[in-house]
């Protein structure tokens, strides 16, 4: 796998195609964002034959309000994540935003924004009996932060190739339940 921002520019036009019928693929897709100025947006879809279904939400924690949200909105909402001087994976065991937010944070960053992407799509050839499946976690750091790539957060965060038994970009899972890793 890349470098954490280019896999994030790959991750997210992936979901831009799914969300916004650009594709022909089927597949169900979730995007947590957590900010670092307390508003935390989730997006979900389903995508099949049959249709299209997806949902958005913004929380505000500042104000306190949660506002539904369309999901042609989801790449406008998570834009700014793309600002961050730093994007590194997460690699730890959690698979929440705000935990993971916690991790960073005792790993010395101050103020952390987390993406969490989850994609399934499946194959085209439905007789190939395979799905695409792609669960990341991306951590967005201030240039300021002083976090360097090994020391201390080296078994949480990392900015490099990753090979990970969880966290992956477009691996193969053989629907009989055998995984095919795609690296």
């Amino acid at each position: 796998m890349a470098n954490a921002r280019t896999t994030y520019h790959e991750v997210i036009a992936e979901i831009a195609a799914l969300a916004t019928n650009a594709t022909d693929h089927s597949g169900r897709w979730t995007v947590e964002y957590l900010t670092r100025r307390e508003i935390f947006y989730q997006f979900s879809g389903n995508r099949s034959l049959a249709g299209e279904d997806a949902t958005g939400h913004r929380f505000d924690g500042s104000r306190d309000t949660l506002t539904v949200l369309p999901a042609n909105l989801l790449v406008p909402a998570i834009a700014d994540f793309d600002n961050n001087p730093i994007m590194a994976f997460y690699i730890g065991a959690s698979t929440s935003v705000t935990t993971i937010a916690r991790e960073a944070i005792d790993c010395c960053v101050r103020a952390p924004e987390v993406l969490l992407v989850d994609i399934t799509i499946d194959d085209e050839d439905l007789l190939a009996g395979t799905k695409s499946l792609t669960r990341l976690a991306f951590v967005g750091l201030d240039a300021n932060e002083g976090w360097q790539p090994l020391v201390p957060c080296a078994d949480t965060l990392t900015i490099n190739d990753m090979i990970h038994p969880f966290w992956c970009h477009g691996r193969q899972v053989a629907r009989g339940g055998l995984l095919q890793i795609r690296i």
